[in-house]
């Protein structure tokens, strides 16, 4: 730590004490004492004379050291205030430059020296000298101040900077000055310029986009009313063309019944023959122009579920009586593994039953002569459970959604059409979700494909389509 400087008032009392000593010398060699008296006397002054002289010289080592320590900081913040990057000013309480480093004399384009003893107001753009007079005029030497001018730089640019200012504290050889720092603020502000210039395109893109938006949303909702009326003319005219079938194929069934029982005369062998074939492909066409017509009413949303508590073993053996006829004519083995009769499930019996029969018509319809089918059912998770197992040629895993798609026959390769519309399986599904339930299918290619009606046994998810249709 330094040690304080010595004052005049103590430098002053020190030379007096050398010269009080000085003279008492001379006194005693003037008084006539005698020797030994002088001597004493001497030796005293002469002690106190050395006492004095080495105070002195110690006052004046620490001196010399504090000179010496004063004038490296003195270097040393000079270094600090020529070096620094930004530009700093020294000016006093009116603001007129002492100091100025090397940066500052860049940023306004004026040499150090030049700059010393100009008013700094002086650099000001005119439109904000006012604000800075205020400024200068409010300054405290107990707080730091921060503003926002315009400065007039030497090649003519106005440059936005923003001024920091901080009293420096005054002494009795120094009034009240201020330090100055500057930070040109060209950057921030083209920054937030073009951040607006950025916004103000983002806004414009977003209000462009969502005009696009909406009219392809309006474009979207165009085609949907297109296509939903086209859907509904489709689903009418399917409707409508299978309720004209139906009228000329009731009437071939009335013909063919009459020449079966001879009315108009007996018929030989291969008449008889040709009449069943052609009863044969009468019903055929009569079960696909029904199946057309159960899809376009679901299709139009106009199927009504005559739902109740219905025994469903008794259901699922009047489905295997319509279906029976068709294992035995291709050679199909087919096991109906029974269960509790008293169960009854709360469904529609004739949906229930037309869903069965199509699952068991699509299996033996897949499987080959000498093959088999098999159906069982349980209640698991408050649901019914039928399954439909066959050894058919299977489906391919990722093409199982697609067999319940409207129109859509999978075949496994190289096997050969085996006819129909592809309606049964999306019909047999339509109806079971509209019955609260659903049908699912697993399937491995060579080994055969399980069909799964599940329906739930209780009342409250039954589910009403739309109004009832009066069928020809």
């Amino acid at each position: 730590m330094t040690e304080p400087l010595p004052s005049r008032e103590d430098i002053a009392r020190l030379t007096n004490f050398v010269d009080l000593g000085r003279d008492s010398r001379r006194r005693y060699d003037a008084s006539g004492l005698s020797a030994e008296e002088a001597h004493e006397g001497l030796l005293s002054a002469y002690e106190e004379l050395s006492v004095a002289e080495e105070e002195l010289r110690a006052q004046a080592e620490a001196i010399t050291e504090a000179r010496h320590e004063l004038e490296i900081e003195r270097n040393r913040y000079r270094t600090l205030f020529e070096f620094a990057p930004d530009p700093y000013l020294v000016t006093d309480s009116n603001g007129t430059i002492e100091q100025a480093n090397t940066a500052a004399a860049e940023f306004l384009g004026v040499p150090s020296a030049l700059l010393i003893g100009k008013p700094m107001i002086n650099f000001v753009d005119l439109r904000t000298r006012p604000e800075f007079r205020s400024h200068i005029r409010s300054l405290s030497g107990s707080r730091r101040d921060r503003m926002l001018a315009d400065l007039a730089v030497r090649d003519g640019r106005v440059v936005p900077v923003e001024l920091t200012a901080a009293a420096i504290p005054a002494h009795a050889e120094r009034p009240q000055s201020y330090f100055w720092l500057l930070r040109d603020m060209s950057s921030r502000r083209d920054s937030e310029e073009s951040m607006l210039a950025l916004n103000r395109s983002l806004n414009a893109r977003v209000a462009q986009r969502t005009r696009e938006l909406e009219i392809a949303l309006a474009g979207e909702q165009a085609a949907r009313k297109e296509a939903e009326a086209a859907n509904r003319i489709k689903s009418e005219l399917f409707a409508r063309l299978s309720h004209e079938f139906r009228t000329p194929l009731h009437a071939v069934s009335g013909y063919l019944e009459i020449l079966q029982q001879n009315i108009h005369g007996g018929l030989n062998d291969d008449q008889r023959k040709d009449v069943d074939r052609i009863h044969q492909a009468q019903e055929h066409l009569m079960a696909l122009v029904n199946m057309i017509l159960d899809f376009a009413k679901l299709e139009g949303g106009l199927v009504e579920l005559a739902m109740a508590e219905i025994p469903i073993e008794e259901t699922l053996r009047g489905a295997d009586a319509l279906v029976s006829p068709q294992f035995a004519k291709k050679g199909v083995t087919y096991i109906h593994r029974a269960g509790d009769p008293a169960l009854t499930v709360f469904a529609d019996r004739e949906k229930v039953q037309q869903i069965i029969v199509n699952l068991l018509a699509n299996a033996v319809k897949f499987t080959p002569p000498g093959g088999s089918v098999d159906l069982d059912w349980r209640i698991e998770n408050e649901n019914v459970i039928v399954r439909v197992r066959d050894t058919g040629s299977g489906v391919p895993e990722e093409k199982i959604e697609e067999i319940f798609e409207p129109f859509v026959q999978v075949r496994a390769p190289g096997s050969l059409p085996t006819g129909g519309t592809g309606l049964g399986l999306a019909i047999s599904r339509d109806l079971a979700r509209a019955m609260g339930g659903d049908v699912r299918a697993t399937s491995r290619l060579g080994v055969g494909s399980v069909f799964t009606l599940t329906l739930p046994l209780r009342k409250h998810t039954a589910v009403k389509l739309s109004a009832p249709v009066t069928e020809d």
